[in-house]
């Protein structure tokens, strides 16, 4: 199967670390999500896409691949699920654009989405409940029990402008000082790449502004939705680690860190990645036989829990 060009970038800047486009030889250069670098992350981009070719090398872990099996490993995704991701993203939106505006205008970008407003203020959802796509975030936060979760973000956000994440419900991820460094965007239909990142910053980790000292564990989950309903629950917005996500849970020596995936009984990739965590020593929550949901969102929802 031949990947778009356009799903291998999308993957490349969400997965890496620092990416950049090298105009000179026209290739993509950063940090290896596989190997992380070691201390070098962040000082050294040794991971390469060179598009002539598809293929991908690291020049840390000496390991190459070509592009369907560096996404299949960073992303933990079957052939299936990558043809299954082709076929609903494709609705015009183009990642390359979405690269190249945002890394001319980097130093100019925001914290958040131009004209976000926030959706937890209740001036702002008096003055706005009106608009179609506002009511439409609105009814989505509470279909999801996210203005009530234990664990919830503090902000929601929407646009109703901005060039690439606008009609979309954006999360942002604060650090421990409160301050946002990153965010991520949902579509509110199914019209839409589904999840959507700050294109060219380093992912940060959801939920690591509310961690609390005194209980033992954090509980890493794969998205914030559900990280929002564990009290101490922080999200990776994927399956893997880099460099920063990483620094700011050693910043919490002494908690168990445990990773809680979807029921691997409706998630394939769940399930695969569960047998791979486990065999790499992590500590990884297990779902009871008799519990019939597919994440905790779900659980939460059908069970009217907070």
């Amino acid at each position: 199967m031949k990947l778009p060009e356009t799903y291998i970038l999308g993957k490349f800047y969400a997965y890496s670390g620092e990416p950049e486009f090298k105009k000179y030889d026209n290739t993509y250069n950063a940090c290896c999500p596989i190997c992380r670098e070691g201390k070098s992350w962040g000082k050294k981009k040794r991971l390469y896409y060179y598009p002539l070719t598809g293929s991908f090398f690291c020049f840390n872990c000496s390991r190459s691949w070509n592009a369907f099996n560096w996404i299949k490993e960073v992303c933990g995704l079957s052939y299936d699920e990558i043809k299954s991701e082709i076929i609903e993203n494709k609705t015009g939106f183009d990642i390359t654009d979405h690269i190249n505006f945002e890394k001319k205008s980097k130093k100019l970008l925001p914290d958040l989405p131009y004209d976000s407003i926030n959706l937890f203020d209740d001036t702002q959802v008096n003055f706005y409940k009106n608009h179609k796509f506002f009511q439409k975030a609105l009814d989505y936060i509470k279909s999801r029990k996210l203005d009530v979760a234990i664990n919830k973000s503090p902000y929601l956000y929407i646009s109703l402008t901005d060039f690439f994440h606008k009609e979309r419900l954006c999360i942002p991820f604060q650090d421990r000082n409160k301050k946002i460094l990153f965010y991520q965007t949902r579509c509110l239909d199914e019209t839409n790449p589904k999840y959507l990142g700050k294109v060219g910053y380093d992912k940060t980790l959801f939920g690591i502004d509310r961690v609390d000292q005194d209980l033992d564990y954090i509980f890493i989950f794969e998205g914030p939705i559900d990280a929002m309903f564990v009290k101490n629950g922080v999200a990776a917005a994927g399956l893997t680690l880099n460099g920063t996500q990483t620094s700011q849970l050693m910043e919490f020596p002494f908690h168990k860190k445990i990773w809680v995936l979807d029921n691997p009984k409706y998630d394939s990739t769940a399930k695969k990645k569960t047998k791979d965590f486990i065999e790499r020593g992590y500590s990884v929550f297990k779902w009871p036989l008799n519990w019939e949901y597919k994440d905790f969102n779900e659980m939460a929802v059908k069970e009217n829990l907070n």
